[in-house]
């Protein structure tokens, strides 16, 4: 597994905004997960720490980390600085996009065996 951290959007991920954690499988992308924050790249970088301390956390399997077709993207998804303006545009976004570990109320996640099954059943049909 391979991790872009805001690869292309680094400046913005400084600053307040959404922001998007992608899964590619061998060219097949996929939004697992929307969020906002008022600091994006701290908030991105708890998540990835949760990530690499428990896969789980993001629906992956320790076997997961030995592929080296998947990627996980972190992305800016677009920079909003007013906080009332920012939760009701993620709750948009969510809605719109359809994130795979989401439950589509706000930011909630799914439990932990409904994003297992999620990214199995992205990472199988592809």
């Amino acid at each position: 597994m391979k991790i872009e951290f805001f690869k292309d959007d680094l400046i913005d991920s400084i600053g307040a905004g959404i922001y998007e954690i992608i899964i590619d499988n061998k060219g097949q992308e996929q939004i697992s997960y929307i969020g906002e924050s008022v600091w994006v790249i701290v908030r991105c970088a708890t998540h990835l720490y949760k990530f690499i301390k428990q896969p789980k956390y993001l629906g992956f399997e320790n076997i997961n980390f030995y592929d080296d077709g998947i990627v996980l993207k972190f992305k800016v998804f677009e920079n909003v600085s007013d906080m009332k303006t920012r939760k009701a545009r993620e709750k948009e976004i969510i809605k719109e996009k359809k994130p795979i570990l989401q439950n589509g109320i706000s930011d909630r996640m799914k439990s932990d065996e409904a994003k297992r099954k999620a990214i199995r059943d992205f990472l199988d049909a592809n």
